[in-house]
């Protein structure tokens, strides 16, 4: 974080919940201040593990498998606080929180065995839209 407020143009971190992203902000801001530097140009970026499903358990079940396989452990009592997983609304509402923490770009990860398409698709048609009117209303 100090390497982005003093040297960097971006903060992208990855596997934050929209709490930690908010911490990251403030610490990043922070320290900017402190330098003296203006982040006016500064680009605020949220890598995002996705998984949108109607069932909301499928959705996070896996999530939890794909990362843990990934990185070698168990995620299925901390997917919540590392991924978004879950319908559709769930979804839409834990990118509103990331919004509200200071995220304004995002990079999604589609975490599914079976069908990454249906999950964009899902994305583009049922959380993107709002989402984009939700981020429009904050700036």
């Amino acid at each position: 974080m100090r390497r982005a407020a003093v040297m960097g143009d971006g903060w992208m971190p990855y596997l934050y919940s929209p709490g930690r992203y908010a911490s990251s902000v403030a610490t990043i801001q922070g320290i900017a201040s402190e330098m003296g530097r203006d982040l006016r140009h500064f680009e605020w970026f949220a890598h995002i593990f996705l998984n949108i499903n109607p069932d909301p358990n499928t959705a996070r079940l896996e999530a939890a498998q794909l990362i843990g396989g990934t990185y070698n452990q168990d995620f299925q009592g901390m997917i919540d606080k590392v991924a978004v997983a879950g319908t559709a609304n769930e979804v839409l509402d834990k990118l509103k929180a990331f919004v509200d923490a200071g995220a304004r770009h995002f990079i999604f990860l589609p975490m599914s065995s079976n069908d990454s398409n249906a999950i964009i698709r899902r994305l583009v048609e049922e959380v993107v839209p709002p989402l984009h009117e939700y981020a429009d209303h904050q700036s």
